[in-house]
């Protein structure tokens, strides 16, 4: 009973924190901040669970490291062509469409504010899913 409690809390907070963040004109420093808040706490989630596991833990599958390994490469191209549109713009929030940046290709979704909200949402819970791995 106390889980399902603690469940229906967060979503209720997420959904809170999601509609306000939402609310935040884009690229605002709010929206700055909206943004900064959740990611700083699940960076500081996801290391201080991976820094408890201590060096006495067994070595990691090779499977899962390759697996890892792949997933940062992508990461790290995803990243790399984000920086090189945004550096192709010519100012820091006006894009070109030469060179869209992701941001630039959501915003038909993003535009109104039930789009914003899904997309709040759902940054939201992938983050929450990282900290829970």
């Amino acid at each position: 009973m106390a889980s399902r409690r603690r469940g229906t809390l967060a979503v209720a907070a997420v959904a809170l924190y999601a509609t306000a963040a939402s609310s935040t004109p884009p690229l605002s420093a709010t929206a700055a901040v909206a943004v900064a808040v959740p990611a700083t706490l699940v960076l500081v989630l996801a290391t201080r669970h991976r820094a408890g596991l201590g060096s006495g833990t067994p070595a990691t599958d090779p499977r899962l490291r390759r697996t890892g390994a792949a997933w940062a490469v992508l990461v790290v191209l995803g990243a790399a062509l984000e920086l090189a549109a945004w550096l192709h713009q010519p100012a820091y929030d006006v894009a070109s469409p030469d060179f869209p940046t992701l941001s630039l290709l959501l915003d038909p979704v993003t535009d109104g504010a039930p789009g914003r909200f899904i997309a709040w949402s759902t940054w939201l819970y992938v983050g929450w899913r990282v900290v829970r791995r």
